[in-house]
């Protein structure tokens, strides 16, 4: 009795950082993991790095195509198709394609927005296709058409934020839209280590049991991240509580607007109550060794993985309330702390009101972690996660493999290859329906070998070339005359007798027009009885 396999399925990350690992990066290699459990998955990077390294260290196969990214479909630039078009003109784009074709996965799920190239190539190639979506774009006029875009090139898209999905209300996109919020393993953040952490790592900062400490992290740091707007915030906290420390987490980006950021403290003399870290792989020893949290995004945030990291680790969290931070809020019980974008003002009260009952803190952050477990735990995540698959079930849907590009030839995909029908008879009578015929990019036509045409016979050029190989009658022949017998030996001599007369019909027919003309002089007379004379 045969085993029963796994469906194979490819997730595409459109980052692989070296150095750090974004939340993009994070929400990427959580879904790889859970979705393990029903599927042989493939992580597909597009360069190696710290999440391709975790996965192979787990048992993933881990495959690199340098892919290039649509930056535009984020921000809802105006050139959005001519990115893709570009990306699809590449190498890269060729190599997916052929790559696709020959693993056959019962489907592939793309991450973020701005990774359209393999949604483009598995849809034409009739591979199911789920677009995560983990940031929420940017309005302009542009955005609605990129929306469609994706829509007509995913089988699913599944957001982790409502926010995320606001402009896939259109009602052909609406009914593939599906709502999965992130979420995390708790024994992968080992919360029996967690007292100990918090000691160490406060060690190392210098800071004592007395001090409350209150945290910004972000994998990367830069305007968006609001990080101007903390240290404002901070400043004005630390006038009233001296006692106040201050920890910053993250990888400056823009190091001129972090230099000016720590400036700020410097200028107002209480830059030694600041501590950086460029970053740490292991959360659960930053997040322990803090009182409090501060997520000050300007920037509508896709989910807000940093706050729920927070309330996952039992601390009030503050923040402004962008994109789905407002929904990390909302859904925890924590509304009166998400506050209007860029109100500095207030996000200063809101610090100042929690360092002014240090007591109640750790309360807050208990009742936090208790409702974030109920909305975003792992057993939330599950009962989603198998409610999608069951209704979605790529390994159960048809597979198109009749395609044609922007010709009339109609192909046949049979694994990587492509057979074209050599006619519209020969299309029919294998009991295939035009209606059927999916029309793919061009790119996609060139990226696949040609195998041979369905249909048609042999065509007249290969007849010419099997003529031209026989043997040739002449001296070669003549003198192999005597090794062949029989039959066979006479075929070579009729063969030339037929060629000899032949030419001498030919000769008879010209010497007829020579001398219907001038009589046979010239040049063409003396051609004419100069051949006379040979015979």
């Amino acid at each position: 009795m045969n085993a029963w396999r796994k469906p194979r399925l490819v997730v595409f990350a459109h980052l692989c950082n070296a150095d750090f690992v974004t939340g993009a990066e994070k929400l990427t290699a959580f879904m790889l993991r859970e979705l393990a459990a029903y599927y042989d998955c493939i992580l597909t990077v597009p360069g190696e790095g710290r999440i391709a390294a975790d996965a192979r260290a787990a048992g993933f196969r881990t495959v690199v195509l340098p892919l290039p990214l649509a930056v535009s479909f984020y921000l809802g630039l105006p050139h959005w198709h001519r990115e893709v078009r570009d990306g699809m003109a590449g190498e890269p784009f060729r190599q997916l394609v052929r790559w696709l074709a020959a693993e056959e996965p019962a489907a592939v799920v793309t991450a973020t927005c701005v990774h359209p190239l393999p949604a483009v190539a598995a849809r034409a190639l009739g591979v199911p296709v789920v677009w995560t979506v983990m940031e929420t774009l940017q309005e302009t006029p542009h955005t609605a058409d990129i929306a469609a875009f994706m829509g007509a090139h995913a089988d699913r898209i599944a957001g982790i934020s409502e926010s995320v999905l606001a402009p896939f209300r259109q009602p052909d996109v609406q009914a593939k839209s599906v709502l999965l919020p992130p979420s995390w393993d708790e024994r992968e953040t080992r919360p029996e280590e967690w007292p100990l952490n918090r000691d160490s790592m406060r060690r190392m900062l210098g800071i004592d049991g007395g001090q409350p400490l209150v945290g910004f992290i972000a994998s990367s740091i830069y305007a968006n991240k609001g990080f101007h707007h903390f240290m404002e915030a901070t400043l004005a906290a630390a006038a009233r509580h001296p006692e106040a420390r201050f920890l910053i987490v993250g990888n400056p980006v823009d190091q001129p607007y972090f230099d000016a950021g720590l400036g700020m403290a410097r200028e107002a003399g209480v830059i030694d109550r600041y501590r950086w870290i460029r970053y740490e792989s292991r959360i659960e020893r930053i997040y322990p060794a803090l009182d409090a949290l501060v997520v000050p995004s300007l920037a509508a945030e896709g989910f807000g993985l940093t706050a729920l990291e927070g309330m996952m680790f039992g601390k009030p969290v503050i923040s402004y309330a962008s994109g789905g931070l407002a929904e990390i809020h909302a859904a925890t019980g924590n509304g009166e702390r998400a506050l209007p974008p860029g109100d500095v003002a207030a996000l200063a009260s809101a610090l100042i009101g929690l360092l002014d009952q240090p007591d109640q803190m750790a309360g807050i952050g208990a009742r936090s972690r208790e409702a974030a477990i109920a909305a975003y735990g792992i057993d939330a995540y599950r009962a989603r996660l198998q409610a999608f698959l069951a209704a979605f079930r790529p390994e159960t849907l048809p597979r198109a493999a009749l395609v044609r590009g922007s010709g009339p030839a109609v192909y046949l995909r049979q694994g990587i290859a492509l057979r074209r029908f050599a006619t519209k008879a020969a299309f029919l009578a294998a009991g295939h329906r035009f209606e059927d015929v999916r029309q793919v990019p061009d790119e996609v036509i060139a990226a696949l070998p040609q195998g041979p045409a369905i249909g048609g016979g042999a065509s007249r050029s290969r007849r010419r070339r099997r003529r031209v190989r026989r043997p040739r009658v002449g001296r070669r022949a003549a003198r192999g005359r005597g090794r062949l017998a029989g039959r066979g030996a006479r075929r070579p001599e009729r063969r030339g007798r037929r060629r000899t007369a032949r030419r001498r019909g030919a000769a008879v027919a010209r010497r007829g027009r020579h001398r219907r003309t001038a009589g046979g002089r010239g040049r063409t007379a003396r051609r004419t009885r100069s051949f006379a004379r040979r015979r």
